[in-house]
């Protein structure tokens, strides 16, 4: 793929820009249980929640969970400020299990996002996709959604 060197945006772990960045796979499961979505997928989450469980966030904060999840997430994995290498991440641990993924998706009720976490380091020169990760995305049927933060002053 010689095109691939025109691009302006090589991949760099190290990205210049952002301070962290992960990417999480996120399948709300409705009344099914999430171990059933393990099971379908064939691929173990990060982790699961559970309506009617407590969580307790960083920050001491309890909540009640609401909807029922199965999340596989990059962070703490992939070590990278790219969030490319985290979204291959990803699709590398699922695509294999296209199909499966296909049944998943047609169950009703049940609510998938990919959800691309990226921090700037000084507000400017964001996250950046290339085309093979987003025919990727596409292959998958899988929505890609951005939380985008900035570094205060």
């Amino acid at each position: 793929m010689n095109f691939i060197k025109n691009r302006i945006t090589p991949i760099c772990s190290d990205y210049e820009t952002c301070s962290e960045c992960f990417v999480r796979l996120m399948i709300y499961t409705g009344a099914i249980n999430p171990n059933e979505i393990t099971k379908l997928l064939e691929v173990e989450p990060t982790y699961i929640t559970l309506a009617g469980d407590k969580i307790t966030n960083s920050l001491g904060r309890t909540r009640e969970v609401k909807n029922s999840g199965w999340f596989l997430s990059s962070e703490g994995i992939v070590n990278s400020k790219d969030l490319r290498e985290h979204i291959d991440w990803i699709v590398s641990k699922i695509s294999p299990f296209a199909t499966n993924l296909k049944k998943i998706q047609e169950i009703k009720d049940i609510k998938l996002t990919l959800k691309c976490v990226w921090f700037s380091k000084f507000g400017h020169s964001g996250p950046v996709l290339w085309p093979e990760q987003m025919k990727a995305l596409s292959d998958l049927d899988l929505e890609c959604s951005f939380d985008i933060y900035f570094a205060e002053d």
